[in-house]
């Protein structure tokens, strides 16, 4: 009885540590039940991290996807402008670049998490391309630049899968 127990509780151990792979369907379904609030990219970028903090990955990629289709263009447009990350002083001026590399960030990051590893290389990809000199407030009192080693993160993954 001790070793069936045991089998069981291995069992649904190991079944619960098995990723899923999200689909379109998934992120499109729990999208429709989400609230993105004023769809700023400051709004759309804080659910994010709170989609990651729980664990909610179609949330996640909802909110991110968003974030990116509406702001991408403009968040391109300011790295394309600038050839140093902006002192910190002026760095909140860049909303766009910074929220977008942000996101693409976490959605990059999740990929990792779900074992989605060309989806990851992508994303890290498009990070240390196009969104380079984004920058991330840390409530701790500093910036940092999400992405920092995004193409190494890219290299790292693209043989895993």
């Amino acid at each position: 009885m001790n070793k069936i127990l045991l089998m069981l509780t291995m069992a649904a151990f190991l079944i619960s540590c098995t990723t899923a792979k999200i689909t379109d369907k998934d992120i499109q379904a729990r999208a429709e039940t989400l609230d993105f609030g004023d769809s700023s990219s400051a709004t759309l970028a804080s659910k994010a991290w709170q989609a990651s903090d729980d664990k909610d990955y179609p949330a996640l990629f909802a909110y991110t996807q968003k974030c990116v289709d509406l702001y991408g263009a403009e968040g391109k447009r300011m790295n394309d402008a600038l050839t140093a990350f902006e002192p910190p002083d002026r760095a909140a001026k860049q909303w766009a670049l910074n929220d977008v590399g942000t996101c693409l960030f976490i959605m990059a990051n999740a990929y990792v998490e779900l074992e989605m590893y060309p989806e990851a290389v992508e994303t890290y990809k498009t990070l240390a391309n196009d969104y380079k000199y984004a920058q991330c407030w840390d409530p701790k009192g500093w910036f940092w630049h999400p992405a920092a080693n995004a193409d190494m993160k890219a290299e790292q993954y693209k043989y895993m899968d």
